[in-house]
Order: structure tokens, then sequence, then C-alpha cells
């Protein structure tokens, strides 16, 4: 994956990264804060503090407020909360639309992120599967991935049993003869991931995108017949006449709610915002820095933006012209 943004020297940038005054001489029009929600994941708060830090460098009085995932949606609608920076199809889209048919909240696009999920593996297996990243190649190195508790199927290190994976569903509707072990946690599958790197070991897991396991250990994905929701409903649809679930996961957009009253109150904000994106490669190494190597949010978001002047310099721009 190519990271064009970099993180310099943390204990010094958190320093000077927030000195000075706006980097414009754009008058805000209103002192009033704009008050953004920070929800229950770091990625959402990396989100969120990027596009803060770059209002708070337009001049504008920013407040950060922790607010749930679903509440917050009311929030924006009532107004007092003025932006969602990540809201996500695959979660709460009934309630974003909720609030666009309401006229109390708009759309302000697509946050930048690329959500995904499937199975990975690290790039090594390629020489000890061949056929990889097909999901046909799986069946016939099924004795490479096996441990002792599915010797001879091999073994997917599956999402933790309440969060309801369908694995065993998909494997037997692909022809896998794999068994589907549930990880005792988020946490603890991406540890066992990184402990099978660091010894070449071979692994195959249930997985999700942006999360900083990529920007540590760049997994690959595993190709899978093309997701719909007819796969999940009529047996004819996809490579396995008899079964369903023979197909990937749905993708889905994660965008960005405001208040209706955004754009009258803070008409340059509003444009930035509606502007405002970021990718996975940023978050990921951000989440990685905080969550991983133990930085404060504040010190990895005030390097990133020392490191990447130009980037919301830019943004600056475009929304003040």
């Amino acid at each position: 994956m190519k990271r064009s943004r970099t993180i310099p020297n943390l204990a010094l940038a958190g320093a000077f990264a927030f000195a000075g005054v706006a980097a414009t001489a754009f008058e805000p029009e209103s002192n009033d804060p704009i008050v953004l929600p920070l929800n229950e994941w770091t990625g959402q708060h990396v989100t969120t503090r990027i596009a803060g830090e770059t209002l708070k460098k337009m001049g504008y009085n920013v407040e950060y407020v922790t607010a749930g995932y679903v509440p917050q949606v009311q929030g924006v609608m009532d107004g007092n909360l003025t932006a969602a920076m990540e809201i996500w199809e695959q979660t709460i889209q009934e309630h974003f639309a909720r609030a666009i048919d309401s006229g109390q909240a708009v759309d302000l696009g697509e946050t930048g992120i690329d959500s995904r999920e499937g199975w990975i593996y690290p790039a090594y297996m390629e020489e000890q599967c061949p056929g990889l990243p097909d999901y046909e190649a799986l069946q016939a190195c099924q004795q490479q991935f096996a441990t002792p508790e599915t010797f001879p199927k091999g073994r997917l290190l599956d999402y933790p049993a309440d969060w309801a994976p369908d694995n065993d569903k998909r494997l037997e509707a692909l022809g896998i003869d794999f068994v589907a072990i549930p990880s005792g946690s988020e946490g603890a599958a991406a540890a066992e991931y990184k402990a099978a790197v660091a010894a070449k070991r071979p692994i195959v897991m249930m997985f999700y995108s942006p999360h900083w396991l990529f920007a540590e250990a760049d997994p690959r994905w595993i190709e899978l017949p093309e997701s719909s929701d007819e796969c999940y409903e009529d047996a004819a649809v996809g490579p396995n006449p008899d079964a369903t679930h023979d197909c990937g996961w749905p993708t889905g957009w994660v965008r960005k709610l405001a208040w209706a009253g955004t754009e009258g109150k803070w008409p340059a904000a509003y444009r930035f915002l509606d502007t405002f994106q970021i990718d996975n490669a940023t978050q990921e190494q951000l989440v990685l820095e905080i969550d991983v190597n133990g930085v404060s949010q504040e010190d990895a978001i005030a390097a990133w933006m020392h490191a990447n002047q130009a980037t919301w310099q830019g943004w600056i721009e475009s929304a003040t012209e």
C-alpha cells in the first residue's frame, strides 16, 4: 500500500505544530463554537481531529465532545452538534437517510475512507500457496493452513463469536475445507496475525479496513466472488447454484453529515467540511501511532499537521477563495 504522508518525530512535533495563528487572513463568520462529535473508535477521532484542527487554523472556535455513534445523528439534526465526520453505510444508514429527509441535516459527501471486509493473508503465503489471492487456491492449500485442532482442514481465524460471523456458511458454499475458528477479540486476532507474520507462519484471517494492522503488517486480500444482496438470498446467484453466501462482503460508503444551518452560519467552514477527505493510509498510520505505539491523539495529530502543511493549507485556500 502506497503511503505518501509521513509523521515526523512526535516528541518534537507536538511542541510547535499548533503554534501561530490562522493560516490565512480569513475572518471567521461567527465565533460560536463548531462542535464536532468523537465516537467510539480511534479512526473516527483521527478523521474528526484533522478536520477540527484545520478549522482552528482558519480561526474558528472548535469544540470536541464525546457522543454515541447513533445518538450523534439526532444531535446534528438539533444543531447541538455541527458535523459528524464518519457515518458508515453498513451500520446506521437508515439514521443518515432519516436525518437528510427531515431537512434538518445535509449530506457533506464521502469521507474518503475505503471500507472493506474479507479474508486477509501475509504476502509470503503466495510462495507456499500458488494461486493466491484467488479464493480457489485455498482449497488446494488447506493443509498448509491447518493447525492441530483443524487438520487436515485449513483454519480461518474468524471474527469474535459475539460479532455473529457467517464464515462457516461462506466456506461451505465456496467448497473450501476450512474450519472457522472465532478469535477471542479483535485485539487478540490482530496480535495473532502479527505473531504469525513475525514467525512467517501460515495464517488466513477475517478482518476489516481501515485498521492499523494494514499500516504495520500490510496484509493482502483474498479475492472472493463479488458481493450482492441476491447472493445472500438466491442460491442461483454466485458460483455455487445450490447455496447462498457464495460471495464476498458488501462494501459501503462512509459519509459526513452536517446540521442544516452550518452553511448559513459558517460558509467557509461548510465549504471545507464539504470537500474534506482522508484516506485509509493516513488514518491507519495515525491509529497505529495512537493505539499501538502509545502516542497521544493530540501529539499524533499535531505531528501530522506539521508534516502536511501543504495539504491543509490547500484545503483552507479552496474554502476561503
